[in-house]
Order: structure tokens, then sequence, then C-alpha cells
């Protein structure tokens, strides 16, 4: 395949269907081996594509769209894994990051590019203790 010469986010039924797929499998066969999955998926060719944010806002958009239709509710982790997933198979350099917060206790999860959250809003996350990155 060749390389993208402009970033598009899928349609959304496209979207949709990863959602569900990331759900089921997080459901199914748990956290750690769908990160695995996501790692040998989302970038098969090792290229990278620069992107501006202004580019990349799309594609939350869409999953954010997707999750407001999805049966129940979707949550951070689903929404920012299918981002994540999105983006990196297109290339863009994209981190998903988890963060808990100490008391009371919560967990969180989003999409970073260059350190600036795509699906959240900086200023949401400053209660969240940043766990190590380890989906690049």
């Amino acid at each position: 395949m060749s390389r993208p010469t402009e970033l598009r986010p899928p349609s959304l039924l496209a979207t949709a269907a990863l959602l569900t797929a990331v759900r089921l499998g997080l459901r199914t066969v748990g956290f750690g081996r769908v990160m695995t999955l996501a790692r040998r998926w989302a970038d098969p060719r090792g290229w990278e594509v620069a992107a501006e944010r202004a580019a990349l806002e799309p594609f939350a958009e869409r999953v954010a769209m997707a999750a407001a239709f999805f049966p129940g509710r979707a949550e951070c982790l689903e929404q920012s894994l299918t981002l994540y997933l999105l983006l990196r198979r297109r290339g863009v350099a994209v981190e998903l990051r988890l963060g808990v917060q100490p008391y009371p206790f919560a967990a969180h999860a989003w999409v970073e590019h260059d350190g600036v959250p795509l699906n959240d809003r900086a200023e949401m996350l400053t209660s969240y203790v940043r766990l190590p990155s380890f989906a690049r």
C-alpha cells in the first residue's frame, strides 16, 4: 500500500465497526492481548506521516460521533483505542495514554499527538497521574 497523500477519517460506519471490535476484544481477550494485536495491526509499514492537529481533529470527532450512537456506553478506553488504531494505521505518531486519579479513584484513557490530547481537553487531565506510555 502506498503512503496516503491526505488524511481522511473513515466513514461513521467503519468507525463504529472498529469501536465494536475494540469493545469485543477488551471484553473477551483483555487489554493486554488487545494491545498486542493493536501494535501489530496499527503500523505494519513502519512509515510515519507528519500531521497537524487540525488534520487529526476530524478523526477524534468521528470516534466521538460513533460513540454517541453506540449501544450502551462506549468507555474512554474503547474510544481511545479506536482513535489510536485509526491514526496509527495511517502512520500518524500518536500515543495511547492512561492515567489514574488517586482519590476519589478514577482511571482515564486518551490519545496524544506531540504531547497534546486529541480526544480530551488538557485541563480535564490535570487531576490524573499519567502512567508510563506503552503504546506508541
